[in-house]
């Protein structure tokens, strides 16, 4: 999966190299989401979390970025200790150049993970397991705001829908668990 996901980064970024006055960067940032599970309670969880991103591309046009995601997951959804859940997203990021202060932007892409739960019977899962992967799809929107020409702030609001790893409960019974996630993000970017 992590080769899958870095020959993807690559390759898309091979694309850009040549059409605009494109750019490697980091950034770094967080916010906070909030999470609401697809089963008959409705269950909610409200974490904060932080993120990493590696991209390349131009930001008045086109990118393509590699975020690392640590979601301090403090909950009893799973089991009665979920922790914390890392992920890794592939983003696909089209900005608008519509003034030199602001550059709208709009992003979708997809990401992967794991999440560590106490490994507990609570009829939540069974007790060997003690990671849960997950994968999601998402889209967002935001902007840029240019400080000079190395950096940027930037602010997006994220929907995720995220799909979890089937488990058994109490009864035997496989469960299958989705998610929908609402994401405010708040960071800094470098552009070297």
């Amino acid at each position: 999966m992590k080769r899958t996901l870095l020959s993807l980064f690559i390759s898309v970024c091979s694309l850009f190299a040549f059409q605009y006055d494109a750019k490697f960067y980091m950034g770094i940032g967080g916010g906070a989401q909030y999470e609401k599970f697809t089963d008959e309670k409705g269950t909610k969880n409200t974490p904060a979390f932080g993120a990493l991103k590696f991209g390349y591309g131009d930001r008045r046009a086109y990118a393509v970025e590699f975020v690392l995601n640590y979601i301090d997951n403090k909950s009893n959804i799973f089991s009665n200790n979920d922790k914390q859940r890392y992920g890794a997203d592939v983003m696909f990021v089209k900005a608008y150049n519509i003034s030199k202060y602001v550059y709208p932007l709009f992003r979708a892409g997809f990401g992967a993970g794991e999440m560590k739960v106490a490994p507990v019977d609570l009829g939540y899962i069974s007790t060997n397991n003690k990671k849960l992967a997950y994968s999601s799809f998402n889209i967002g929107t935001g902007a840029f705001f240019p400080f000079n020409a190395h950096l940027d702030a930037e602010i997006t609001y994220e929907y995720r829908f995220t799909s979890y790893q089937s488990y058994k409960d109490a009864n035997g019974i496989e469960q299958k668990r989705h998610s929908h996630i609402n994401q405010v993000y708040v960071g800094l970017n470098y552009r070297f």
